[in-house]
């Protein structure tokens, strides 16, 4: 007999959430976390669109909407040159743009949500080691726990979501590819001694270097940087705040990068690395664990919630049918997407081409960061296949996420598909223009729980669908398992 259906390392936003939503669906669930307590330390605050639809889902937004930030474009104030924009909204949403969230504030909702379905959240303990598939004393195919603050414990399936530092990928010898900057990264929330740039992402540029500055409740801001030349820093070195100010002021942007007060930092290496497996029969990594980002935009984090949704009902259908293969589809698909996400948050390339170009209106950089809006959104994953990106148009081909909204050319918005967090069924849908008929599906998937009639996207909007398509079954991750064809 096993103690808990899964047993998730770490309580942060990936864990949290993959733990609410096997609740949600009846899975017992325990989260250890080695952290005594959640903190107030400086992390990512973005939340994107498919984030705050699933926060919807979870009975969390206007919660959120209270205690957080609205975020209507991406700014790159380059010094001696201007500025150049990217828009955040006008997407295929009912929660259009972004919102500045601290995550030691997201985490306690999530927490929340997920101690509503009965998940065991455990603080102060610590991950050891594992057996697995029947090795030691597991004694059947089961995993095996080992914990630093409380006893072993049995379980089906075991996930690693703790982190860049991941003891269950150090343990699993899961190798990460990639490489590591040499730059510092700092974080820092204080009182700015300028309210500016209260609705955007700002990225000042100077010279010698970087900072991006973003909005957080309370009149407050997080200074994220500062890649500035000559600051170099070991990890966990301790750098008084009268050098962090003087070297963000050799930036040139005057009082607009200046603290009034600074209240909390924290210090991180940048990497740009992915585990090079996911899955190891019933142990799986999710999150930071198995990905690993520049900060910039919040992609971690919201990324790490991706993998959560993406895995939460993969491992419901495992446990369900005993059949551990199922978490294959998982790494398949989340694993080459984190890889491309990486790659889109680093800047440095791009920076080089606003330096170079004659003008903020220069057209080779407008179109690049309409297409990084786009991208960072994390709305309009391609999920290996490129030709669901059409430059503008995106197709519901099979592997596309299906929209809560679509929007036509003139912003009109139509309602198609509203968020749930249900990771134990599939949905159905059918254009309102054809006549439903039974299927049949032999895809690994939920079974169909619900079947709705919506209206085929407009002609003119950037959600489209395959020529002859009459519907749609939609997983529980609202990514397309398949076109119903004529």
């Amino acid at each position: 007999m096993k103690d808990f259906d899964v047993v998730v390392v770490g309580a942060g936003p990936t864990g949290l959430v993959l733990a609410g939503l096997l609740s949600r669906a009846g899975v017992k669930v325990l989260v250890v976390e080695r952290r005594i307590d959640r903190g107030d330390r400086p992390k990512a605050v973005v939340l994107h669109a498919p984030t705050l639809e699933l926060l919807d889902s979870f009975g969390l937004l206007d919660e959120v909407t209270d205690r957080s930030i609205p975020l209507e474009r991406f700014a790159f104030h380059l010094k001696g040159t201007g500025s150049f924009t990217a828009g955040m909204t006008g997407t295929d949403t009912h929660l259009d743009g972004y919102r500045n969230m601290p995550q030691p504030i997201l985490e306690g909702l999530l927490e929340k949500y997920a101690l509503g379905y009965g998940a065991r959240i455990e603080y102060g303990v610590g991950y050891l080691s594992h057996e697995a598939g029947g090795t030691g004393n597991t004694g059947d195919s089961g995993v095996l726990v080992r914990f630093e603050g409380r006893e072993d414990v049995r379980c089906s399936y075991l996930v690693g979501s703790d982190g860049p530092r991941s003891a269950v990928r150090e343990a699993l010898g899961v190798t990460m590819a990639g490489r590591s900057l040499s730059t510092s990264y700092l974080l820092i929330e204080g009182v700015p001694r300028e309210l500016v740039g209260r609705d955007e992402v700002g990225v000042h540029v100077g010279a010698n270097g970087m900072v991006t500055m973003m909005p957080i409740p309370g009149d407050q801001v997080l200074m994220a940087g500062p890649v500035v030349n000559g600051l170099t820093l070991d990890r966990g070195a301790s750098v008084p705040w009268r050098r962090i100010a003087d070297a963000i002021d050799t930036l040139g942007f005057g009082s607009r990068l200046e603290l009034a007060e600074a209240l909390r930092t924290s210090h991180y290496s940048v990497d740009l690395r992915v585990a090079e497996r996911w899955v190891s029969g019933k142990v799986v990594l999710a999150g930071d664990a198995a990905h690993l980002n520049t900060p910039a935009g919040g992609q971690g984090l919201n990324l790490g919630i991706g993998d959560a949704l993406a895995l939460s009902w993969r491992l419901l259908a495992a446990l369900r049918h005993d059949e551990a293969e199922l978490l294959a589809g998982y790494e398949a698909e989340r694993r080459p997407y984190a890889t491309r996400v990486g790659q889109t948050t680093f800047l440095a390339p791009l920076i080089d081409r606003m330096r170079a170009a004659r003008d903020v209106d220069d057209p080779s950089v407008r179109a690049e960061l309409a297409e990084l809006a786009l991208s960072w959104s994390q709305l309009y994953p391609d999920h290996g296949n490129p030709g669901k990106r059409h430059g503008a148009r995106y197709e519901l081909s099979a592997g596309a996420r299906v929209p809560t909204w679509t929007r036509a050319a003139d912003g009109r918005l139509t309602p198609f598909l509203a968020p749930s967090d249900r990771v134990d069924a599939s949905t159905l849908l059918w254009f309102d223009d054809t006549e439903p008929a039974s299927v049949e599906s032999d895809l690994p998937v939920p079974p169909v729980r619900e079947v709705r009639r919506v209206a085929r996207p407009a002609a003119d909007g950037r959600v489209t669908v395959p020529d002859g398509a009459r519907g749609l079954l939609v997983r529980p991750d609202r990514l397309v398992a398949e076109v119903i064809g004529s």
